[in-house]
């Protein structure tokens, strides 16, 4: 069903460009095809080559604007259209457990308070590795394990890499790559552990079968970070956050701000800057964006403070 609708959307897709500015592109779509690695038959060459002269023209368009505060560049989706994009790339879910537990106790926040040094940035860019999802709509898990692997890091001087493909396979709170909750997957990660990557190797896909339901990595547990202590979090470790990525698709560096906060993706935050743009991890490999990273405007853009967790 899914295959199909793709199909459908990718030739509603080329209909579209027939009443557009007209752009050859077939040096671009040739280069691009090499360098990514991409071949198409039939019906799926046209396309997806409609989609991405359209899309080369959106890039040029958004690039010859010099009042923009970030750039765009062609990627790995250049080939698809921006309701493809959405439909295998931004599933997401939010639980009515998530948003009871939105709120930390007053103890923890008064401790935070108390303790921060009112750092004017922090960049924990360095210590955690990009991924990259594929066409598994399993952003939950991938931004839950950066959280966990950044605790490792932080709190117990280990680096660490671990399997998203646990979660997507295991957690059955979630959803596999149909979505899925971050808070609930760093629940589970404190009640059963994760094993190393190496061990449970990413598929891109959900399995019919839970390998193993258990690993030697536990954390103590998951913690929700109210909006206005976000940036007090962060010096201490990254944080998962859900955001509205919606128009991420060609960004390809600079500050982001055109989004809202309608939230469908789960990235981890991993610092901010002295103006207090943010700095995000993203899960969509190091060809996108700043070599995986996205730097977003101050404030909550995007949706970035409306709701964070961290490990403990």
């Amino acid at each position: 069903m899914k295959s199909a609708l793709i199909i459908l959307i990718g030739l509603l897709s080329a209909f579209t460009y027939l009443n557009q500015e007209e752009n050859d592109g077939h040096i671009e779509f040739q280069s691009w095809k090499k360098e990514y690695g991409k071949s198409y038959t039939g019906q799926q060459e046209v396309f997806r080559f409609f989609n991405f002269k359209i899309n080369l023209n959106k890039v040029n368009k958004h690039n010859s604007d010099k009042n923009k505060t970030y750039t765009m560049r062609m990627n790995q989706f250049s080939d698809i259209s921006e309701e493809e994009f959405s439909l295998l790339y931004l599933t997401h879910y939010i639980s009515d457990e998530f948003i009871e537990q939105k709120q930390i106790t007053d103890e923890q926040e008064s401790s935070i308070k108390k303790n921060d040094k009112t750092k004017t940035s922090v960049d924990w860019r360095k210590i955690t590795q990009v991924k990259d999802q594929g066409q598994c709509a399993g952003c939950w898990a991938f931004g839950a394990v950066g959280a966990a692997e950044a605790w490792f890091y932080v709190k117990n001087n280990t680096s660490v890499v671990l399997s998203e493909q646990q979660l997507i396979d295991c957690d059955t709170q979630s959803f596999g790559c149909n979505g899925g909750y971050q808070n609930l997957a760093l629940k589970y990660i404190a009640n059963h552990g994760l094993n190393d990557a190496r061990v449970y190797p990413y598929t891109q896909k959900q399995s019919a079968t839970c390998f193993q339901n258990s690993g030697p990595y536990k954390t103590n547990g998951a913690q929700s970070v109210s909006s206005n202590n976000v940036k007090q979090f962060l010096t201490e470790y990254p944080l998962v956050v859900v955001v509205d990525a919606s128009n991420w698709q060609f960004y390809g560096g600079g500050v982001f701000k055109d989004c809202s906060r309608s939230v469908n993706h789960a990235v981890l935050a991993v610092g901010f800057d002295e103006n207090d743009n943010w700095f995000i991890k993203n899960s969509w490999g190091t060809s996108w964006g700043e070599k995986g990273f996205m730097t977003l405007a101050p404030g909550n853009t995007c949706g970035i403070t409306s709701y964070a967790y961290r490990a403990i």
